[in-house]
């Protein structure tokens, strides 16, 4: 294998800048393999030459298909052995948003660790950013792009030119079923395809409710399913969502499968199979609904015999017109599906197998549990905020899973799993919990459980727009029964905005004797965004205010309350 490409992924767009990247490769003559970090059992798997893609998710995390490859390359035996990596020559494109405090964080652990371990760089790495004017894309392209492979070519004395318009072979291909054929399920068993994904369980529904004011512009859902799942306090659902259907058989319609929507195929290459009907495919299996990377426009030109289509396609991919595929595209949050139908032409050229290259398949979303096990048995209760705006073109956009899960009714199966996630510690300390919003979810159910010993101390900061509106962890937490210090920040309730750090500084001598006299754990869950700093400065406030340090020390102490586990974050982006 000449070029590996090696993705960390966690919402699909490292491996999608992966697959464009194995495009280009296959393109220019390079052979290439494409698969996650987590397929490295270790340092010997690792080829020549190597192509690292990866995101940072969270508080400057690494994804979860990188974990396990992270405790591989991590290991402190690897230090010990002179030039470990000396023999391998690598790319790097870091993912990330400059908005979030640690931003690139992964990619840039991966450089220095690299560099550590002996392995030489092709070229200077990027650090694509979503804020950058021309998005991920424009950014890799600007900085990297051609350098890498100008460099990689130089290297194996070969010259490397991508042709973005030449078509390559689909990754798949199709073999229709017959509807006649009496005995589907053992064809099916055959080829051992599992109809629910492997981990997954089907659960089903029991209430939908809204908690909070119908007048309110968030839609916020307390959704129960009854399941016999096993999980903790702090562990996140992992829910597999599906595309509208309005969205379905448009696409459908586009590309003249309509009388196809329920019929079977198999899909197949070397290494895997898929068996699943037209309808089961544009629903639960590929993101149609989502904004299209560069590489869609780039697949798109391959079927595009039109000349205006064409000719507007190949203009979007120029260097000088980035400006316009950014505006014509993300700016809006066009789907790709409305893409399409700009192009009639084209798509309606698109052999059926091809779906599979040009659309990205849908990714998990994971939502913290607001339950527990002990207080909810054989259920799972999830908090989650629906995801609705409007756009410039005056259109509704919608997350793609927080709106499936408000479409449900009960009755309906979600297909879902449980993972690890917040280390929410079992331990007789005191829990100071900041949760803003549905940040809120995962100390939900760990107060209603912590309150079994009324020996245990609990304080909540909760942050919400309106007390009357969007304060719906009240109704939960605010009884006799439950030992809790609750201190709300309502940010409109008054004129000047009130929000959680404001309320930390506020009580800030309680929150010092907390955390210096009681050695109370701090907990923070929400928004990766702001947050985490805005909750660090008002701490560090804290500890120079009512604890007499200085700026340094305050520093110095927050720093050794998350070595020492005594401050944790888990946030989302």
């Amino acid at each position: 294998m000449l070029l590996e490409i090696l993705f960390g992924s966690q919402t699909g767009t490292a491996e999608d800048v992966s697959e464009r990247f194995s495009c280009m490769a296959r393109s220019a003559g390079v052979q290439c393999r494409v698969r996650s970090l987590n397929s490295i059992q270790s340092m010997k798997d690792l080829g020549i030459y190597v192509l690292f893609i990866v995101s940072t998710t969270g508080d400057g995390e690494e994804p979860e298909n990188m974990r396990q490859f992270w405790r591989i390359i991590m290991k402190k035996s690897l230090s010990s052995v002179p030039s470990v990596l000396s023999h391998i020559h690598y790319g790097l494109i870091g993912l990330g948003d400059s908005t979030y405090p640690k931003f690139n964080f992964v990619a840039k652990k991966l450089s220095k660790r690299l560099e550590q371990l002996g392995a030489h760089a092709i070229c200077e790495k990027v650090l694509a950013d979503e804020q950058h004017p021309h998005g991920i894309d424009g950014c890799i392209d600007q900085t990297f792009t051609k350098v890498f492979w100008k460099t990689f070519g130089d290297l194996i004395g070969q010259e490397f030119i991508p042709h973005i318009d030449q078509c390559l072979p689909s990754r798949y291909q199709i073999e229709w079923i017959d509807s006649r054929e009496k005995d589907l399920s053992n064809l099916q068993s055959s080829i051992n395809i599992p109809k629910i994904p492997t981990g997954y369980t089907s659960v089903p529904l029991i209430s939908n409710t809204r908690v909070t004011a119908l007048d309110h512009w968030q839609d916020v859902r307390l959704l129960e399913f009854d399941t016999n799942l096993s999980y903790k306090c702090g562990d996140v659902a992992v829910i597999l969502p599906q595309c509208p259907l309005p969205a379905v058989h448009l696409l459908a319609k586009l590309l003249n499968v309509e009388d196809k929507l329920n019929h079977q195929f198999i899909a197949s290459n070397e290494t895997s199979f898929l068996s699943m009907t037209v309808l089961e495919l544009f629903r639960d299996y590929l993101h149609i609904t989502r904004i299209p990377s560069r590489s869609f426009f780039e697949k798109l030109v391959w079927f595009s015999n039109d000349e205006r289509e064409r000719e507007r396609l190949l203009e979007f991919l120029q260097p000088e017109s980035i400006d316009d595929l950014y505006a014509y595209c993300h700016r809006p949050r066009r789907t790709s599906v409305e893409v399409l139908q700009d192009f009639p032409l084209t798509t309606s050229s698109i052999p059926f197998n091809y779906v599979f290259d040009i659309f990205s398949p849908i990714r998990p979303r994971s939502f913290s549990i607001a339950s527990s096990p002990k207080t909810h048995q054989s259920r799972i209760q999830l908090l989650v905020a629906v995801v609705r705006y409007k756009t410039i073109i005056a259109l509704y956009r919608e997350g793609l899973c927080s709106n499936y899960l408000s479409r449900l009714e009960p009755g309906e199966n979600i297909l879902m799993r449980i993972a690890p996630s917040f280390n929410l510690i079992d331990d007789d300390r005191p829990a100071l919990m900041i949760g803003p919003g549905t940040g809120v979810a995962p100390f939900r159910g760990w107060i209603l459980e912590r309150s079994f010993n009324n020996q245990l101390l609990n304080m909540l900061f909760f942050g919400c727009r309106y007390r009357t509106k969007d304060a719906f962890i009240e109704n939960d937490l605010l009884n006799d029964k439950i030992n809790l210090i609750y201190i709300p920040a309502y940010s409109r309730d008054q004129e000047d905005k009130i929000y959680v750090q404001h309320k930390i500084i506020e009580y800030g001598h309680l929150v010092w004797e907390w955390i210096a006299h009681k050695q109370a754990r701090v907990y923070l869950a929400g928004n990766a965004k702001q947050v985490p700093e805005q909750i660090a400065d008002a701490l560090k406030t804290v500890f120079i205010k009512d604890g007499n340090m200085t700026n340094e020390q305050a520093d110095a102490y927050l720093r050794e309350m998350e070595r020492t586990k005594q401050f944790q974050r888990e946030t989302w982006s």
